[in-house]
């Protein structure tokens, strides 16, 4: 008597679930391994991942420097514009560059170790997160020298980061997908994270604009940056740049569920 096992999408989506939720019941393991590799990075250094701070302060000064020159711009405003938005970026294209390799580069785990596919992706984010959190030290340091006043405005970071964290998640997950399965990706996501670089208002502002440019209003990594950066600069954030960026995190994950899931039984192959 034979038994057949039919795979259908629904299937496939569920494996794809329970294997997303099994990595995450499983934390203890993928902050050990996330923390163990951010000392193996550093091991025998003095600052550790200080060092990645260091360097992003004195990118933060430099450029103080250059554009306050050029746009004639007090520092008391530019320098915590460019610091916020800088460590911000900073997480996004971490997470996006390491999520390029994020299965390939664990490929002996994957093959070899019963562990759910999907840790080795919450052990990248978690990685990404502890520099973050390294490079928030930046903003204290800004927030004591030029911002000085509290602002009921501060409390908003909160469930924007949240929207920020669960955005760069999903679309890290979709091109670590796409990049196991395409091996150009990696070299196209480069290539387009320079030209977001320069189209996001990332380093200059659209305050001194007379209109916000169409370039600028339909940019979603705006919106994304902002739901961030406008509440630790004691600002409000628009009603679009909530929405835009919600719809996103909403959409995004339910895309990156059902690329994920018609994908990870196929990633050992791949790899």
């Amino acid at each position: 008597m034979s038994s057949h096992v039919v795979i259908t999408s629904e299937s496939k989506l569920s494996d794809g679930l329970d294997d997303l939720k099994a990595g995450l019941v499983g934390y203890e393991q993928w902050v050990h391994f996330a923390w163990h590799e951010i000392r193996q990075r550093f091991k025998r250094s003095i600052l550790g991942p200080f060092w990645i701070t260091l360097s992003m302060g004195i990118l933060v000064i430099t450029l103080g420097m250059v554009f306050g020159g050029v746009l004639n711009q007090g520092s008391e405003v530019l320098i915590p514009y460019l610091a916020t938005g800088l460590i911000f970026w900073g997480l996004f294209t971490s997470v996006i560059n390491d999520g390029t390799n994020v299965f390939i580069s664990a490929a002996s785990y994957i093959r070899d170790v019963p562990l759910p596919t999907s840790s080795h992706f919450y052990q990248m984010i978690t990685r990404n997160l502890i520099i973050f959190a390294h490079n928030m030290a930046i903003y204290v340091v800004v927030y004591i020298f030029y911002i000085h006043t509290a602002s009921a405005s501060f409390l908003w970071f909160i469930p924007g980061f949240v929207i920020f964290l669960a955005n760069i998640a999903w679309i890290g997950l979709v091109i670590g997908i796409l990049s196991t399965r395409f091996r150009d990706i990696p070299q196209v996501i480069t290539n387009a994270i320079q030209v977001l670089f320069f189209a996001t208002p990332v380093v200059w502002s659209t305050a001194s604009m007379p209109t916000r440019p169409a370039f600028v209003s339909l940019n979603p990594l705006y919106h994304l940056l902002e739901v961030v950066r406008a509440p630790l600069l004691g600002h409000e954030v628009g009603l679009s740049s909530w929405a835009i960026a919600t719809t996103m995190a909403v959409i995004g994950w339910a895309v990156a569920i059902w690329l994920y899931g018609r994908s990870k039984s196929r990633i050992p192959y791949w790899i």
